[in-house]
């Protein structure tokens, strides 16, 4: 059975590559799990150089938004699958339990829209490399089917990144990253280096500044990253 869904899924994935007339991309993991899950959007980010996720690819806007403030606050269920490796998951983040876990983050996602969050990592032996995030309009728990189909679309994500060739000979990691969000990102290290550079801190600190004043100023951080870019922001000692 677990063969019958494993190879159901890596068709519905190669149907959408096909349908762009491109290699299979984490993109197409995504989408066709957003589909197959019958949820409302789904995220995958990838843990970055400073410890937290960089977004690789949003099914929709909220979906990117929703993971983008998950790292600016640097907590929430995909920032926490991807410390301990485990699945993480909040069938409603109105209850008491996901507010106190993430309280600065939960009014924010609602404001989005966002019920429900489920996160599964993408996992290689003991490390964690990236999460699959999806979102739900509604409160409630995924089936068991489709929570082990969501682990199924993270497995694909993980063989993606990490064996070129189990998608199609020749293939490297710029063509599975193609076409998704790491651009946008790289505009975030950059200002990253910046800061440290004007404030001559380190860049772990610097990149805790530059969240700290996006979350304080309700400002998306690749925004603030422009605008430090740009000269139009300069972060004082």
């Amino acid at each position: 059975m677990a063969g019958d869904r494993d190879q159901a899924i890596a068709t519905a994935i190669g149907r959408l590559a096909s349908a762009d007339n491109v290699p299979v991309r984490l993109e197409h993991v995504c989408r066709a799990g957003a589909a197959a899950l019958g949820v409302a959007g789904v995220s995958l980010c990838t843990i970055g150089d400073l410890g937290l996720g960089e977004p690789v690819y949003a099914t929709d806007a909220v979906s990117e938004r929703a993971i983008e403030l998950e790292i600016t606050v640097g907590t929430g269920p995909g920032m926490q699958a991807l410390r301990n490796g485990n699945v993480v998951m909040s069938a409603d983040l109105d209850s008491s339990t996901s507010l106190h876990q993430w309280p600065a983050l939960v009014p924010m996602l609602s404001a989005l829209g966002v019920c429900a969050v489920f996160a599964f990592p993408l996992t290689a032996g003991e490390i964690t490399v990236g999460v699959l995030e999806l979102y739900r309009a509604g409160p409630g728990a995924l089936p068991m089917a489709a929570m082990a189909d969501g682990q199924l679309f993270a497995d694909y994500a993980m063989a993606l990144l990490l064996d070129s060739d189990y998608w199609r000979p020749g293939s490297d990691v710029e063509d599975v990253l193609a076409g998704t969000l790491p651009e946008q990102w790289r505009r975030v290290n950059l200002a990253t280096c910046v800061i440290a550079a004007q404030l001559g801190i380190g860049a772990t600190q610097a990149y805790q500044r530059l969240r700290a004043y996006a979350f304080t100023v309700d400002c998306q951080l690749r925004q603030v990253a422009d605008a430090v870019l740009e000269g139009c922001i300069e972060l004082t000692p």
